[in-house]
């Protein structure tokens, strides 16, 4: 998690896109719903996750004081489960409910958790699907 908040505080993608399996990547985006009829296709391929990805990075740097960021962003930030099958997949359920310091002193709330499908390939874990974007 270390290297996935700090790479985003960068904007530096190529620090985080080896945790993907690019070939097999797809993400359901739940738009903050709890109910599976509202959720969509938001990043059928790695390439529209990092676009977003990055976008989401650019925005809240613009907007967020720097000075206090990564200890938000830390203290937000929990992987809440991991649960191992077979030794080749992990599920891993990560919430992120905190306060992101604004430049002009105030804060504002952010929350949501995502659901991560990992396999184990070639000795190490990728990232190959998640829901995201679920309320807390």
């Amino acid at each position: 998690m270390r290297n996935d908040i700090d790479a985003f505080l960068r904007g530096d993608w190529s620090a985080v896109a080896n945790d993907f399996d690019a070939e097999r990547f797809i993400a359901l985006d739940a738009g903050g719903s709890a109910d599976p009829r509202d959720w969509t296709v938001g990043f059928p391929n790695l390439d529209a996750y990092r676009a977003s990805w990055l976008e989401q990075s650019l925005q809240t740097r613009a907007k967020a004081d720097p000075e206090r960021l990564r200890a938000a962003l830390f203290s937000g930030a929990r992987i809440a489960r991991i649960e191992f099958s077979n030794g080749n997949t992990a599920i891993l359920h990560k919430v992120f409910d905190g306060q992101l310091p604004l430049r002009d002193g105030t804060e504002e709330p952010y929350g949501w958790q995502s659901v991560f499908t990992l396999q184990k390939a070639g000795g190490s874990w990728k990232i190959v699907n998640f829901v995201g974007y679920l309320p807390r």
